[in-house]
């Protein structure tokens, strides 16, 4: 089985991790710093923050089967697929 509503779910997190690190970089008034920063520093500082944060969860994942290898990269794919069309619209919008 593949658990797709729980990687979603570890996806969902971790983003909203990267998210939340990425976001001061909105000061700058260049987004394309920010979608950078959210699609690279993001992830690993997403994915440590939610494993300190939501250490119990883990086992679930464990339990169930389900590699740390497969979240993590679920994740980095997750995010990949939400940044590039920002990216694309960024660039539409401010050239």
């Amino acid at each position: 089985m593949t658990y797709i509503r729980l990687k979603l779910w570890f996806a969902v997190r971790v983003a909203f991790f990267s998210a939340v690190i990425s976001f001061p970089t909105l000061a700058s008034a260049m987004p394309q710093i920010t979608l950078a920063t959210f699609a690279t520093f993001g992830i690993p500082i997403g994915i440590l923050a939610y494993h300190y944060f939501y250490k119990q969860e883990r086992f679930v994942f464990q339990n169930l089967g389900i590699r740390k290898r497969e979240l993590y990269l679920f994740a980095s794919v997750f995010i990949w697929i939400i940044t590039i069309p920002l990216w694309a619209l960024v660039t539409l919008i401010y050239g």
